[in-house]
Parts: structure tokens; C-alpha cells; sequence
């Protein structure tokens, strides 16, 4: 699939989301946010998003102890984008978008995770992003916007079966620096599961620029103390100006135009691309491979027995 051009930016989509209900047609909302006002921000910030949970030490450790990150971080990094795609694409009040939330929680409920730490991981990807394009995105969102990008994702996280979850972003928010400063601390496992992810971005990109993914994304995460937590280098001070020079640069054109004026992100190849998966997937083997042999196997045993039975 060709590249789309870029396109001198208009206001068109702002005057298509000031006409739809933030609540009623946030789904909506969400899409065009995503697809067409700023979609890089929104893709780069849910891998941010992801590498901060690593920080709490609860997270890491399981996911450590799984080794899903050192051992298949690819497939892992491709699972979680398809898992998510399949949700919030369809929207997660869909038939497909309940149906993989199903899944999901089929997966999680072999693990014990605790509420808030499943409340911090929705955080990463319903407050961090709108912070991610306060800072770096060629404007913030706007509070219509925010109100219709979190509501969405609330309706992943009461469909994940999360307790207590905020009607607002803003209480999820308090909520996360609250948690993240009574429990984010250095752990073994924080850096391990960390710079495996890291490398799978590394593997993305030619071999001049890996060396920047690191000190890169210290910048923009833009919290020392998830940072530290994490074990990450620093960029020097060369680094973060060019850093800083670079997305300040970026900001200013996209100011003027836009590469998805008529073409939606979401069916770019930049998007699309999993290379866990060059012929595409069955959605119901998303997820961790033993864990879904499991899963697999033991629907098969209760549909023998249920046959045996009759």
C-alpha cells in the first residue's frame, strides 16, 4: 500500500467532531482522532503508555516471570496491537469488540492481577495518550475530544470487568500518579521486561537510529521517576536537544499539513504491519502460545464431556 501524500491541514475535522455527542458518539469520535488528527501520536503513545506500567513492579515481575517480552516480543507487541485493534475498531459495545474482550479476560484470569494495577495498565492507554499529544501533537485535545477518547476506553475497562473505574479522565489520572508514587520503584525485572520491548522498537527502525530509541523515550515519556523505575539511560545533553529539536520541528509542520487527510491511519501499512503475522490471524489464537494451547485444549475436554454427557 502506497504511502498517503501529505495534504495542507484544514479544520474539517474539528467542525465534524463539534457536531457528534462526546458520550453517545464518542466511538466516533475516537476514530477520527485516531485515524485522521493525530494518529502517530496516538500509535507512539500507546507503546509509551505500555512501557510505563513496567515501571510498577508487580506488572513486570509477572510478566518477567512469563518471559513473553524476552522470549517472543514481537509476537507479544503484534498480539497486544491486534487484541486492541479488534476491540476498539468495531467499538467495545460491538458484537467483534465484546467477543475479544472475552478473550481477553479469558487470558488475564489465568493470572492474578490486581485491580489497580489493571487500572494503572488502562490508564496507559486512556490518560497517557492525552498528555502524549498535550506535549508533542500539533495541538491538544480538546475537551469534547478528551471527554469522547476517555469514554471509550472506560467502556474497555468496564467491559475488562474493572472495579471502580472514573467517569473521568482526570480522576484516572489522580488515581495513576497516586498509585505510580507509592509503588513505582527500580526492580530487576522493570529494566528486563523493558529493554526487551525497546528492542523490539529498535528492530523497526535503520541501523543509525537504535541507539536514539532509549534516550528517546525518556524524552517523551517526560517522568524521571518512570524513567528511574525502569533503569533507563539518559539522554545526554546533545541527545535531548536534538530530541527536543526534532519533535519541535515536527509539531510546526504538522501544524500546516497531514499525511491522512484521505486516507484513514488505521489502513495504512504502517498500522497493519505485524510481522508475527504476514498471512493474518485467527483471533481466538491472539495471546500468550502455551496459555492458548491451554485455553484450546481444555474447550475441547468440556466439549467432549458435554458430548459424553448427552
Amino acid at each position: 500500500m502506497a504511502l498517503p501524500r501529505l495534504r495542507l491541514r484544514d479544520d474539517r475535522w474539528e467542525r465534524a467532531i463539534d457536531g457528534i455527542d462526546p458520550v453517545t458518539g464518542a466511538h466516533t469520535i475516537f476514530g477520527i482522532l485516531f485515524d485522521r488528527v493525530f494518529p502517530l501520536d496516538l500509535f507512539l503513545s500507546s507503546e509509551l503508555g505500555q512501557l510505563r506500567t513496567f515501571a510498577v513492579p508487580s506488572i513486570s515481575r509477572l510478566l518477567h516471570s512469563t518471559r513473553q517480552y524476552e522470549d517472543e516480543g514481537r509476537r507479544r507487541v503484534d498480539d497486544t496491537k491486534a487484541i486492541l485493534s479488534e476491540i476498539i475498531i468495531p467499538g467495545p459495545r460491538s458484537a467483534g469488540g465484546r467477543a475479544m474482550m472475552d478473550h481477553l479476560n479469558k487470558i488475564h484470569g489465568h493470572y492474578v492481577i490486581s485491580n489497580d494495577d489493571m487500572l494503572t495498565t488502562l490508564a496507559a492507554l486512556a490518560v497517557a495518550p492525552i498528555e502524549h499529544v498535550a506535549r508533542f501533537a500539533h495541538r491538544p485535545m480538546r475537551p469534547r475530544e478528551q471527554a469522547a477518547w476517555y469514554e471509550v476506553w472506560r467502556q474497555v475497562g468496564v467491559g475488562m470487568g474493572i472495579s471502580d473505574v472514573p467517569s473521568r479522565f482526570e480522576e484516572l489520572r489522580d488515581f495513576r500518579d497516586r498509585y505510580e508514587a507509592r509503588v513505582v520503584r527500580f526492580d530487576p525485572a522493570n529494566a528486563a521486561v523493558a529493554q526487551a520491548l525497546l528492542a523490539v522498537l529498535r528492530d523497526e527502525l535503520p541501523p543509525a537510529l537504535r541507539p536514539l530509541v532509549e534516550p528517546t523515550a525518556v524524552v517523551l515519556l517526560a517522568a524521571p521517576h518512570i524513567a528511574a523505575g525502569l533503569g533507563l539511560r539518559p539522554p545526554t545533553p546533545a541527545e535531548r536537544r536534538f530530541i527536543l529539536a526534532g519533535l519541535a520541528g515536527r509539531r510546526v509542520v504538522e501544524r500546516k499539513v497531514t499525511a491522512f487527510a484521505h486516507q484513514r491511519f488505521s489502513e495504512t501499512r504502517l498500522f497493519r504491519h505485524l510481522p508475527s503475522y504476514p498471512r493474518g490471524y485467527e483471533r481466538h489464537m491472539l495471546g500468550p502460545r502455551k496459555l492458548i494451547a491451554k485455553m484450546l485444549a481444555g474447550s475441547t475436554a468440556a466439549a467432549r464431556a458435554s458430548a459424553a454427557a448427552r
